[in-house]
């Protein structure tokens, strides 16, 4: 052990783990290309969107917003033979509204005019922006393609623990944490794939176990379960023997009634039940327009037959596990504080596509020219020798 850590390049376990490290990085090395640079685009899904499709994302002009029950009582209008399931109201990324409808086996995503409340349009079912995302989440296989995603994040996550082991340099360790940009272009690439992935490694470990999260969710929720209990929590159910009523309150009366117990709020989201055990849900925002994956909202649950505010899950109690599983998907994504993340997300997600390119010059350099070059230069020495 001492003799690791004061030079372990001959250490036969960290030179088991470099060729561990080095030829998974070979063979994943292409799919964390496609991967990490697909992931890095869709931080800005939203902006890539409002690019594509201005006419889906632009106001018809300025004034007060149109109430959540006004818009959706116009979606409904405008696709009548069609279920609306929810409504998100305007948020700091998006300046329209967005509804959802269901239409068969169909989902519908629909933009409308907050001022107007018109139907600007659907986000087309076939695009660069949803062929981007179904690569990163599904490498375009469907659900065969996202189980591959998630073993390829189990072997992202192999990389980062072998390349924190290989990056100890003994006596010299410190000289793994910059990159100095004076020496020759091999040692630069060296010290790039060094301090990039040092500086990175637990960044680029989290996006590796919540992309496994994604393709295997029961497996990570069993085990974070194991480690700290996670609380069940079940929203409140609508009694179906309400149905019997004469009358049962329109949205807008469902919603009336929960701004009544939030009225310093607005409406950031609304969400009609499936079936007639679920509940009518409005969410509430405290900052208008509602600030991008805000995890901050208030929810209130209504029966959908009497318009009776029902008792949400008591948010209290949180475990350990309760906290990491609300965590995983906002980690992931980086839509947790604003424009500053984002960027920041975008750019790191760069990192291990940079690992790729700067380990493969590095084993070109080392590895395979030295190995091409010498028959060549063999054959160029013999005759001098004779």
């Amino acid at each position: 052990m001492n003799a690791f850590f004061q030079k372990p390049q001959p250490v036969l376990l960290r030179r088991v783990l470099f060729q561990v490290h080095l030829w998974t990085g070979l063979v994943t090395g292409l799919y964390i290309l496609v991967v990490c640079t697909t992931g890095a685009a869709l931080v800005f899904r939203i902006d890539l969107q409002r690019a594509l499709h201005p006419d889906l994302f632009t106001p018809s002009g300025r004034g007060p917003t149109i109430d959540v029950a006004t818009l959706m009582e116009r979606v409904r209008d405008h696709y009548p033979g069609d279920r609306v399931s929810g409504v998100d109201a305007p948020s700091t990324t998006r300046p329209t509204y967005l509804a959802y409808v269901v239409r068969g086996n169909s989902f519908l995503t629909v933009l409308a005019d907050p001022i107007t409340g018109a139907v600007l349009g659907e986000v087309p079912e076939r695009s660069f922006v949803r062929t981007v995302q179904d690569l990163h989440f599904d490498l375009l296989g469907g659900r065969t393609g996202r189980v591959v995603n998630g073993v390829g994040a189990a072997f992202l996550l192999l990389m980062c623990a072998t390349g924190l082991v290989i990056w100890w340099q003994g006596v010299n360790w410190r000289r793994g944490l910059t990159v100095d940009f004076r020496r020759s272009w091999r040692r630069v690439n060296w010290d790039l794939h060094s301090a990039v992935g040092f500086w990175t490694l637990a960044l680029i470990a989290i996006w590796a176990v919540t992309g496994f999260y994604f393709a295997f969710p029961g497996t990570v929720r069993n085990a974070v379960n194991w480690a700290s209990p996670i609380t069940v929590s079940r929203a409140p159910q609508s009694d179906p023997a309400g149905g019997a009523l004469a009358s049962r309150p329109s949205w807008r009366d469902l919603v009336a009634t929960a701004s009544q117990r939030v009225p310093e709020a607005s409406v950031a989201r609304v969400v009609v039940p499936s079936n007639d055990r679920g509940a009518f849900l409005v969410m509430f925002s405290d900052v208008t327009p509602t600030p991008a994956g805000s995890p901050n909202l208030t929810s209130v649950y209504l029966d959908q037959f009497t318009g009776a505010v029902l008792e949400a899950p008591s948010p209290r109690g949180r475990t350990a596990g309760d906290v990491v599983m609300a965590w995983l998907a906002p980690l992931h994504v980086g839509n947790f504080g604003g424009l500053g993340v984002r960027l920041a997300w975008a750019i790191l997600g760069l990192a291990p596509a940079l690992l790729f390119v700067t380990g493969l010059v590095m084993w070109w350099t080392r590895v395979v020219r030295p190995r091409w070059l010498a028959p060549r230069q063999s054959k160029v020495a013999r005759p001098a020798e004779a």
